[in-house]
Formats: structure tokens, C-alpha cells, sequence
């Protein structure tokens, strides 16, 4: 029984040990050297904040970055474009996840939602009627 129980805990340790490392985070926007968070966020909204000739379509623009502690190899940063000029969307919400990567910030998870002028309260990631 003894013996059974070790060959059992062995194998059960053998697999742990050649589990794949955890795997790099996924990219889905990357910045450039030098470039803070604030900058990379922007470089990838490029074309959602402005046209090609820098002109803008809004009445603000709201960015909030946040970290947790003092990891600051990871952060939160949202950007917020306020009074679209839509009859049914008054402002869209970009939330994106980062990290440093090989010396880079990238962007490894991003979410987008709207506020809508009438209909559904608060931020929402369904049509506005």
C-alpha cells in the first residue's frame, strides 16, 4: 500500500513540475519605448478621438489611471469622450487593462460601453435606442 501511494504522490508531483510556465499576457495594443500609459491608450484611440486632420467631434475628454498599491508594472486607465456629437450616444467609455512588457506598456484587456442619451441608465454596452 506504502508503495502504491508513493508511486502515486511521484507521478502527481511529476505533473506539476512539467506544467507549462503561465503564459505572457495577452496584447492586445503595444506602445513604444518611453511611451507612459496615458500615451499608449491614446495612440490606439487615434482614430476614435480624432479625425486624420486632429479635429474632434466632442466636448471633453476624461482619462482616469489608477494603480493598485505599489504595483505600478500594472494599471487601470480609462478615457471617457463626453458630449458626442450623436442624437443617441452622449459618451463612450474605453476601460483598458496594462502592463509593462519587455520594457513596453501594453494593453492587455480592453472594454468598451456607452451612455445613451434617453432609454437605458447609466453606462451600458447595448445599443442606444
Amino acid at each position: 500500500m506504502k508503495k502504491w501511494l508513493a508511486l502515486i504522490l511521484l507521478a502527481c508531483s511529476g505533473a506539476v513540475f512539467s506544467a507549462a510556465p503561465s503564459a505572457a499576457p495577452a496584447v492586445v495594443y503595444k506602445g513604444e519605448v518611453g511611451q507612459p500609459p496615458v500615451q499608449v491608450a491614446l495612440a490606439y484611440l487615434k482614430d476614435k478621438i480624432s479625425n486624420s486632420s486632429g479635429q474632434f467631434e466632442y466636448q471633453g475628454l476624461d482619462i482616469k489611471q489608477r494603480s493598485q498599491g505599489e504595483d505600478f508594472s500594472h494599471t487601470q486607465l480609462s478615457v471617457e469622450i463626453k458630449g458626442l456629437m450623436d442624437d443617441s450616444v452622449a459618451s463612450e467609455r474605453y476601460r483598458f487593462k496594462m502592463a509593462i512588457v519587455d520594457s513596453v506598456w501594453v494593453i492587455t484587456a480592453e472594454q468598451k460601453d456607452q451612455r445613451c442619451r434617453r432609454g437605458i441608465k447609466g453606462y451600458t454596452q447595448k445599443l442606444c435606442p
